[in-house]
């Protein structure tokens, strides 16, 4: 029963919600503000909100930033990030909608651009993903019901085999970093 209850829930919070503005391709002399979803949960996310800050206000871009971290604190699990700027476990309702008296000032703002970075498609990432009111979206994900206008998604791996250990840390890194250049790159291709 509370399967169904949040499943319904969810959708009519998306539907109440959610941005229904045309979006569409931007050229990057057109966009002024963006919005970048990262995840929290890496251990290099300051770094890639660093990347893609550095072009992005090289571009006279102003960013902001939106970490979302859902694990639970506890002993031997490390905060990457900290701040006004985080959506935690606390900060979302039982069924995955941001808490919107608390963090919904974030995300409830119009940006030209989003770029979403998270590798996840949790409720989360999904409601803010379809509600932030911008001209152009940019995922790392496809979500259900298409709320990108552009997704890069990572490479396959050469092998086929899962790295183990810190090698999949590393990897994970590496097609973070990949993804960012290209997002880097198709924006600067746009004319």
């Amino acid at each position: 029963m509370t399967f169904f209850l949040k499943i319904w829930l969810r959708n009519a919070r998306l539907k109440k919600f959610s941005d229904k503005g045309p979006t569409g391709l931007l050229p990057l002399r057109n966009i002024r503000t963006a919005i970048v979803l990262v995840d929290g949960t890496e251990p290099g996310c300051r770094g890639y909100a660093d990347r893609i800050g550095a072009f992005l206000k090289g571009n006279r871009i102003e960013v902001s930033f939106i970490y979302i971290d859902l694990r639970k604190i506890s002993k031997g699990v490390e905060a990457f990030v900290e701040g006004e700027n985080v959506i935690s476990r606390k900060d979302v309702t039982w069924f995955g909608m941001p808490r919107m008296k608390r963090k919904g000032a974030l995300f409830l703002k119009e940006a030209d651009l989003l770029v979403n970075l998270r590798d996840s498609d949790d409720f989360t990432g999904d409601f803010i993903s379809k509600t932030v009111k911008a001209r152009f979206r940019i995922g790392a994900c496809a979500y259900k019901g298409n709320p990108f206008d552009l997704v890069i998604s990572g490479r396959p791996s050469d092998t086929g085999e899962e790295p183990e250990g810190n090698a999949s840390d590393r990897a994970e890194e590496k097609q973070t970093l990949e993804r960012i250049d290209a997002i880097c790159n198709f924006l600067n291709q746009i004319v």
